[in-house]
């Protein structure tokens, strides 16, 4: 499958304001007097503060086929409506239309189930933030909730963050079906304010947990 392609809908006006940079990566063009820019994804992984002691800690057994609903992320507050998406003209993973709603790619596993869980997301919009605007700001540990129409729960602990070139996309590394369930999360990264795009994306992944674990 071709690379997820970074396509955030801010304005131009947008991307004429100032630019955020945390080391050598610029995350986001700023509106003056206008909504903060994202939290900057680490250059390197930090260790995630010590969870409470708990009871043998085995991940959820995999669940049955059942397509997400939404998707919450309590430490930086997120809670959005999961579309389905597909693929782009390109055969990139297209985004879904409503920039305040993640997007679940049809042709991978559902979450909870055996396989690879692929959701995307933009960063900002016209309009301000959009639905992964704070993406950046999780490091290893924190937990991702998804609800399923079946109306069961799968439980995810963030394990990995990176961040790659738009041109250099591992996209059989990011995008490849794996033997037991994985959630990948997918966002743009590294806003370019002279061609007004971004220039990186931001992948994270998580693996199932306990609902308990926390």
């Amino acid at each position: 499958m071709p690379g997820f392609r970074p396509r955030g809908r801010r304005g131009l006006y947008t991307a004429a304001a100032t630019a955020f940079t945390t080391g050598a990566l610029v995350l986001l063009a700023t509106v003056l007097n206008g909504p903060q820019p994202p939290p900057a994804p680490p250059g390197t992984s930090r260790t995630a503060p010590p969870r409470r002691a708990q009871c043998p800690d085995t991940a959820q057994l995999p669940l049955p086929r059942s397509e997400p609903s939404d998707i919450r992320v309590p430490e930086i507050g997120v809670r959005t409506r999961i579309d389905k998406v597909t693929r782009a003209t390109d055969g990139s993973v297209d985004m879904p239309p409503d920039p305040d709603h993640a997007g679940w790619y049809t042709g991978s596993a559902t979450p909870g189930e055996i396989g690879n869980t692929i959701v995307v997301g933009q960063l900002d919009s016209r309009s301000g933030p959009a639905a992964f605007y704070g993406l950046g700001a999780l490091r290893k540990g924190p937990r991702i909730v998804i609800t399923r129409h079946d109306e069961s729960t799968a439980h995810f602990s963030v394990t990995a963050m990176n961040v790659w070139a738009k041109d250099d996309f591992p996209s059989r590394r990011v995008h490849s079906p794996t033997t037991t369930s994985t959630l990948t999360l997918i966002t743009c990264a590294g806003w370019d304010t002279q061609r007004h795009t971004y220039r990186s994306n931001l992948v994270l992944t998580a693996e199932p947990t306990t609902s308990t674990s926390w």
